[in-house]
Parts: structure tokens; sequence; C-alpha cells
């Protein structure tokens, strides 16, 4: 639903549910969604340049269709599978086929081999990703002020204040995984839960760019030796991680009741795992969508300025912008704009 004020957030879309599918009918994308199973299947058909869309989150067992999957890819529309966990599977979107493409990619494998260059962006990732959390924190009525230099130990103790503004119902203590390494710890509280996939559907946002501009997702510079899923990806999340980290928040301590996390809405397996019903990862999902679409002030070269030099952009345009000064830094055109 879109609720009373708000934007409309129709541009992601949850397919859950044994028998889930997207195919192709008579020119156009159909979605089948099969969440519940003493239901009939809900099901749309759009021609693609008109579907609303412009992501798709799929978790359970169905099928894609290689037409659909095509079709999709050539009108720049994102496909997320997740596992029952709400971890990345892969991510499916276009690729980027040109000279320059081919230009930047030798530009990110040089700035690979080169030690300075590669610190540099180790330490600016670092360093936004401290700033936005803090940012975060104050934004939710901490009083934290600072967070130690080494990455470990910032995340703890962000993490740690983090909990403290979250409904003690709910049993979030702390970050309990990483979201993309392979762990055999899934999210056993609620919080845990939506993180994995406010950050899984974050990572393929910035997959699809990455994957757009041409850039080799299997290079990074902060996470070079590690083994999970697309380091490039895992490196440029870092940053903008509080995106997801704020809509958690938000879900959690929501005045609107249709908008909280209900207690009924999600339950334990025997392993102590967390499930959740497709009504509360549907909601999450949208909520996060407006997240991503909510503007501030940024310093960007192209648009309509203030007169301080700053243009309203989205966030989710931030991280496309942040990704293209990646590429200048590696084509040496200039450092990385201040986050």
């Amino acid at each position: 639903m879109t609720l009373k004020g708000e934007r409309n957030h129709y541009n992601v879309k949850f397919l859950k549910g044994y028998g889930h599918s997207i195919y192709v009918k008579n020119s156009k994308i159909v979605l089948k969604s099969n969440h519940d199973t003493f239901s009939e299947p809900e099901t749309e058909e759009w021609f693609v340049k008109n579907m609303p869309y412009e992501k798709i989150v799929l978790q359970g067992k169905g099928y894609v269709s290689t037409e659909a999957l095509s079709l999709l890819s050539q009108n720049n529309r994102n496909v997320i599978l997740l596992d029952n966990h709400g971890k990345p599977v892969t991510f499916m979107n276009g690729m980027m086929d040109s000279l320059t493409a081919t230009k930047y990619r030798m530009a990110q494998y040089d700035t690979f081999r080169n030690p300075e260059k590669r610190e540099y962006l180790q330490k600016q990732i670092i360093l936004m990703k401290q700033q936005s959390q803090l940012k975060l924190l104050k934004m939710i009525g901490s009083d934290v002020d600072s967070l130690p230099e080494k990455e470990h130990l910032a995340s703890k103790v962000y993490f740690k204040e983090f909990a403290k503004f979250i409904p003690g119902k709910y049993g979030f203590q702390s970050r309990n995984q990483s979201f993309i390494r392979t762990s055999k710890n899934n999210a056993t509280d609620i919080i845990n839960a939506l993180l994995n996939y406010g950050y899984s559907v974050l990572a393929g946002e910035i997959s699809k760019f990455v994957c757009g501009f041409g850039l080799d997702p299997y290079f990074g510079f902060m996470h070079k030796t590690h083994t999970g899923f697309q380091p490039l990806v895992y490196d440029i999340i870092e940053p903008f991680r509080w995106l997801v980290d704020c809509s958690v928040f938000s879900i959690a301590n929501h005045k609107d009741s249709r908008r909280q996390i209900k207690l009924k809405e999600y339950s334990n397996t025997r392993n102590g795992n967390v499930v959740m019903e497709y009504a509360l990862i549907k909601r999450f999902l949208e909520m996060l969508e407006r997240q991503f679409r909510c503007e501030r002030k940024y310093e960007f070269k192209h648009g309509k300025k203030t007169v301080e030099g700053l243009k309203s952009v989205q966030e989710i345009t931030i991280v496309k912008i942040f990704i293209q000064d990646l590429i200048d830094f590696c084509g040496c055109k200039n450092n990385l704009s201040s986050f």
C-alpha cells in the first residue's frame, strides 16, 4: 500500500514462496508470487518498459526464464536472489560492453596493483564508513562522537551503541555476522535478520552500478583477499550501510503500528535462526526503498545547484556518484570526493 503523505514505492517487487516465477508471455513480463500456500498466487503482467519495478527481489524455490532475464537486463532492471536467511546468492543485471568499460577495468586493475593508491582507498573507505556511522548515531540520539580507528573495534562499539536504541523485546545486542561472508551463523534475532536483507538489497544496487560502469566486481581494494561475494561491492557498501541501519531503526521504533515489527510476523527455527513472514519483509524493503530515495544536499557537478554549489540528490544516486569518483581516482583524474 501507499501510505498517506508518502511517495510511491512501487519500484521494488518482492517474490517469495514455492513456485514463484518470472517469465515472458505475449511479449509481457509475468511476475508470479506464491508466498501464501493457502491462497491463489498473485500474478502481474507488464510490458517491460511500463513495469514500475526497478528491482525484483526473489526468495525461495522458483523459476526465472532466460528470456525474462535477458529482457530485464536489457532494460536495466535488477534481479536479486536471496537465500532463506536474506543473504545474497546472486545479482543479475546488465553489463556495460564498450571501449570505455575496458579502459575503466584496466585502470581498476592498475590501481589494484599499486600499493600506495590501494592504501589510500582503504583509509578513505574506513573514514567514510565511520563518519556515516557517527552521523546515524547522532541522528537517533546517541552521545558517541568518536569511534576506534581499527575497523573491527569501531564496528563493535557502533553496534553496541546502536543496540541501545532498539526496543529490548527484539533481543538485539550486536551484529552477529557479516552480511556477505560465508558463515554458518545466521541471524538469531529479528534485527540481524532485517540487516541481512537490507545489506543484500543495497549490495544488489551497488553491483548494478559497478557492472553498469564496466568495472570488475571481483577486484576490490579494501577486501582484496576476501573470499566472499564480489569484493568490490563489499568495499563500496561500507560507507552506505547506514542507509540500511537507519531503515531497521525506523521500522523497530515506528510510531505507526501498521509499520512496526510485529512479534507474530517472525519466529525461530529449532536451530535458533529467524524466519520472517512475507508481509514483514515486503514492508521493510519498501521502507528501505524510500530511504534510498530520500534527498539531501550534496556536491554534484551536474544539474541546477544552490548558491553554495550543492544540489538535492537522492541517497542511492550518491552511491553512483561515489563509484564514478572511484573510477576517476583509478584513472588519475582526481581524489575521491568527501562523503
